[in-house]
């Protein structure tokens, strides 16, 4: 039963063939936005994991990345990348 507007009721409504579509194929867009994003996230820490004399601030300047160096810290957190030790970090030759 369609909610009240104001003292009439609301009339019926039912979506096109061409909104049902449009708003399925962005419900799908989002979906795989979603699981795109948690897949490079994860390949992210993959890298922070591998190398762990790497900084976040490194990965961070990086202009193909497109994070700051405080969310690479939470995707490290999430992903259980050990913390950086800037202090102990060997220079990369």
């Amino acid at each position: 039963m369609p909610r009240p507007l104001g003292k009439k009721p609301l009339p019926p409504y039912k979506p096109s063939d061409t909104v049902r579509t449009a708003i399925k194929r962005w419900e799908d867009a989002l979906k795989l936005e979603e699981e795109t994003r948690h897949a490079a996230r994860a390949a992210i820490a993959a890298e922070l994991k591998a190398d762990p004399d790497l900084p976040y601030a490194a990965v961070a300047a990086h202009d193909s990345v497109p994070w700051t160096e405080e969310t690479l810290r939470g995707i490290g957190r999430e992903y259980g990348v050990p913390p950086r030790q800037p202090n102990k970090a060997k220079p990369k030759e």
